[in-house]
Parts: C-alpha cells; structure tokens; sequence
C-alpha cells in the first residue's frame, strides 16, 4: 500500500508541475517588448506560450490593438483581455482591460 501511496504522489507532483500558468510570463513579456518595434519584430519575439490574433485587430482611434487571446495554463479568475497596441505599425504598450 505504501508504494502505491508513493507512485500516486509521484504522479500528482508531476502533474501539477507539467500545468504551469504562464500568465505572468506573458504579461512580463508584453512589458519587457521595446517600443517602436514593428508587428513583424514582435511576432518574431512572441513565446509559444501566447497565442495572438493578428489577424482580427481592434482599431482604437488611430491604434491597432491586438488581442492575447491566449496564454497557456492561464487560470485568471479576473477575466482580463490583454492587448498589444500599435500606432502606425510600431509597438506602443500592452493594455488591459476588465
């Protein structure tokens, strides 16, 4: 029975380990971005842990804003949407909203 207590644990702290939350390596990530990047450099930039819709971007005024639409192992109970934001092409700041 004891051995069967060991592998059971063993197998539950690997599991927890292997559901790493990478949220506050993605919101470090946006920050830690250079400004006036272009978006082809931040694509190049961007960690597989985020994914980014490129393709659908929300226009704010003059701003191009792009959503995170998702960070791996994220378990925000806030709901916060993320945004990399654009002017003419070059990389501003990261937004955030509720």
């Amino acid at each position: 029975m004891t051995r069967n207590k060991y592998v059971l644990s063993t197998l539950l702290y690997l599991i927890v380990l292997s559901c790493k939350d990478y949220y506050n390596d993605a919101i470090q990530w946006t920050d830690n971005l250079e400004s006036k990047l272009t978006i082809k450099e931040v694509q190049d930039l961007q960690p597989e842990f985020i994914e980014i819709d490129w393709e659908n971007p929300k226009i704010v005024d003059n701003q191009k804003w792009y959503l995170i639409a998702k960070i791996k192992g994220n378990n925000d109970i806030l709901g916060m949407s993320h945004y990399l934001v654009f002017i003419e092409n070059s990389y501003q700041y990261r937004e955030s909203k509720k």
